[in-house]
């Protein structure tokens, strides 16, 4: 099933990330950068050494990553214009969904500051990490609705959410409730997709960009 947001589209999926048809995926990384496990060691693997020795890099110039941060490399070997590196909270350390908001968000930031007009993210935090799936969901919802309400005219025109079997069912139930609890204030439509994915339109949710995107001055750099 798709949701559109006027002319913009946000799937839900049971499908691989490393074949999604997009601009640019996004890895769940760890604020090391090390990605020695699960579906970071996929990406890794697909990608090969460039993108390792640019993590590398980006950790030894900037030290760790925190929560909700977000920054990218290239894609290496992968078919894809970069690997977005996207670190998510474990669960436990405390406000998970704000920083799950934060990494959805600032992943966006960095395709609309370079371009990019398509992206497919995972379930960020819910593998290792064991965040739930509900949380994640309703993160990745107030993230984008935020993003494109307030944007008229943005390059990033279709978002893609690549799920499991194991967590569509819970992620799309979030999603849908959501969608209705915004329903009096942004219309939403709902579009059954060939493939019987998910994708939906959404509401708005007050996020101070300027505040997520500040932290520290040598992080704005990252955004370029």
């Amino acid at each position: 099933m798709e949701f559109l947001f006027g002319d913009r589209v946000l799937q839900l999926q049971v499908s691989d990330i490393l074949k999604a048809p997009v601009d640019v995926i996004v890895n769940p990384a760890n604020g090391s950068l090390i990605h020695g496990g699960g579906l970071a060691l996929k990406i890794l693997n697909a990608a090969g050494d460039e993108l390792e020795q640019q993590s590398k890099t980006l950790i030894s110039e900037h030290g760790e990553l925190e929560s909700g941060m977000a920054v990218f490399t290239s894609a290496g070997k992968l078919p894809y214009q970069a690997v977005i590196h996207a670190v998510g909270p474990v669960m436990g350390e405390g406000a998970e969904q704000q920083k799950l908001e934060s990494a959805f968000l600032r992943s966006l930031l960095l395709c609309e500051t370079n371009d990019w007009s398509s992206i497919a993210f995972p379930a960020i935090s819910t593998g290792v990490f064991r965040v739930p799936v509900e949380i994640c969901a309703r993160a990745g919802f107030k993230a984008i609705t935020h993003f494109w309400d307030a944007r008229s005219d943005c390059s990033l025109e279709k978002i893609v959410i690549c799920l499991t079997s194991n967590n569509f069912d819970a992620f799309f139930k979030a999603f849908r409730e959501e969608s209705f609890d915004e329903n009096s204030d942004t219309g939403i439509t709902p579009r059954p997709a060939e493939n019987d994915s998910a994708e939906e339109k959404i509401g708005y949710i007050e996020i101070d960009e300027q505040q997520v995107s500040s932290d520290d001055d040598e992080i704005n750099d990252w955004f370029k």
